[in-house]
């Protein structure tokens, strides 16, 4: 048999460079942070046993659990499967490594990361039974929403995209529907009902959610059948690539290349669905080939073609930006193609409490996440009322005006992408000028005139969104000196302990 070649080995590690954008909060009406820090992500997998039909062992059972509550599931990279259940029917039906029968397929696909499937259904005797073509897959949705249920009762912080699919429509090849009372959206009701509490909105239609609203739960994103319109998310179908009979493995690899470059410079609020699967059994390739590669003859040489698969694992070894690709469909994934589309989130990772991360309420405070202390106007420097320090204090149910502060871009001059903060008096955040040496981590903040050219760095702030388990935060990053804002531990008991610049955490 006539196998993939082995490129050699690498393991490189890449950066991620990001634009990022700053989500509108409380009192922010905040523009594209254009300076995010980098992320390290681990590009894995070296040659075709790496990204075809091998998803090794049960190791990423809880990924998404790391990844912050408020993080939109649209924003996302998440890796899937096409035809989640098609482990019967021969090499022109089969589509996924076979695991068993009764959906256990399925529950070794989520131990293994994967969170989008796609399901299809043949009404038999008012239940759904899962099918491809005229194909039985020895599994029925009961035995799918039991497994389900089982994984997201284990795991708390996941939850499972679902596509639904009426797979049935009565042509040569195909199946039909045996349904004497139930049509596929009633009977969808039917099984919402029996396992209330299981699907995110019991499956109506809805926007996306974020992952915080969906975790413990399917989040129905389409429902192909007749009426299936009321159910499902907005706007999921909008950007997607499902060319399903592309020519050969290299046309198919371009369509996909092209929609995951899409996604990746398209607003985070947009969904992308990209599915790498293409078949045109029985009567030239098989979907295995084009997922795994194959050969052809050109003249008298026999010529390897590589998969879909393969160059898609390259493409992810190598995009050094790292950019979401939203939700990937595959057939027979290979384990480094699902870690390389989940690392693609660690840059929504959520973070510990720490001094440098300020979650922003809607009274327009900034509570440190560590302590939980509120920044404030201190004490003027004299009494010309002109300047003085920021503290730190116990927040108040009532804030007072010296406890609130506002993100303002400048209006006299281009910020390029930077921010005064601004207590309610108008007065700037300000690090020490110092006699134009950078100030170091520890040196007190203090509030000041705001400037009115560029030429202040010291009162420039980039505002950096920082996920927390279950909430949004920002870190803010002075221009000039490169350090963060931060409540000083030496003091953070105290009342009206000192405010500084600080380390930022990772």
């Amino acid at each position: 048999m006539l196998t993939a070649p082995s490129p050699p080995a690498f393991r490189r590690l890449r950066r991620l460079a990001r634009s990022t954008a700053v989500t509108a909060v409380a009192t922010f009406a905040l523009a594209l942070a254009p300076l995010a820090a980098p992320h390290a992500a681990l590009a894995e997998g070296t040659d075709n046993r790496d990204a075809f039909q091998n998803l090794g062992s049960a190791d990423q059972q809880d990924w998404m659990s790391r990844v912050g509550a408020t993080t939109p599931l649209t924003a996302m990279s998440i890796p899937g499967t096409h035809e989640t259940l098609a482990v019967h029917g021969g090499s022109s039906v089969q589509t996924q490594q076979d695991f068993g029968d009764s959906a256990a397929t399925l529950s070794a696909q989520l131990d293994r990361g994967i969170r989008a499937v796609d399901i299809r259904v043949r009404i038999i005797n008012d239940k759904f039974v899962i099918h491809h073509g005229a194909f039985y897959q020895n599994a029925n949705f009961d035995d799918v929403l039991t497994k389900a249920k089982a994984f997201l009762s284990a795991h708390r912080g996941e939850t499972i995209l679902m596509r639904l699919r009426a797979e049935c429509d009565g042509s040569l090849g195909s199946c039909s529907d045996d349904h004497p009372t139930a049509s596929h959206t009633a009977l969808f009701d039917t099984y919402a009902k029996q396992y209330a509490g299981l699907f995110y909105n019991n499956g109506r239609r809805s926007d996306p959610p974020t992952l915080g609203q969906a975790r413990g739960k399917i989040v129905l994103s389409v429902f192909n059948a007749a009426n299936g319109g009321s159910y499902g998310l907005n706007g999921f179908s909008d950007h997607t690539e499902d060319t399903w009979n592309a020519a050969d493995a290299p046309a198919k690899w371009s369509l996909v290349n092209k929609n995951l470059a899409a996604a990746g410079s398209a607003p985070a609020n947009q969904t992308f669905v990209t599915y790498t699967s293409a078949s045109r059994a029985p009567f030239d390739h098989v979907p295995s080939e084009y997922a795994g590669g194959y050969g052809v003859l050109r003249g008298k040489d026999l010529v390897w073609v590589d998969g879909v698969n393969l160059r898609l694992m390259n493409y992810l070894n190598g995009d050094s930006a790292n950019r979401r690709l939203g939700i990937v469909m595959m057939d027979f994934p290979g384990w480094a193609l699902v870690h390389d589309i989940i690392a693609r989130n660690r840059y929504y990772e959520a973070r510990g409490g720490s001094p440098a991360i300020w979650v922003v309420k809607s009274d327009r405070t900034y509570v440190d996440s560590k302590y939980g202390r509120c920044m404030t106007r201190g004490p003027e420097f004299d009494s010309s009322g002109q300047g003085g320090v920021v503290q730190q204090r116990a927040c108040q149910s009532s804030p007072p005006s010296s406890h609130q502060w506002q993100a303002a871009q400048p209006s006299t001059f281009d910020g390029m992408g930077y921010f005064f903060i601004k207590a309610a008096n108008g007065q700037c955040l300000t690090a020490p000028y110092n006699n134009g040496t950078p100030p170091p981590a520890g040196t007190q903040l203090f509030w000041w005139p705001c400037e009115t050219r560029w030429m202040s760095d010291n009162q420039m702030w980039n505002i950096m969104p920082t996920n927390l388990p279950d909430q949004s935060a920002y870190r803010f990053i002075n221009k000039w000196t490169n350090l963060c804002l931060m409540v000083d531990p030496a003091t953070a008991s105290q009342s009206g302990g000192k405010v500084v610049l600080g380390k930022c955490p990772a």
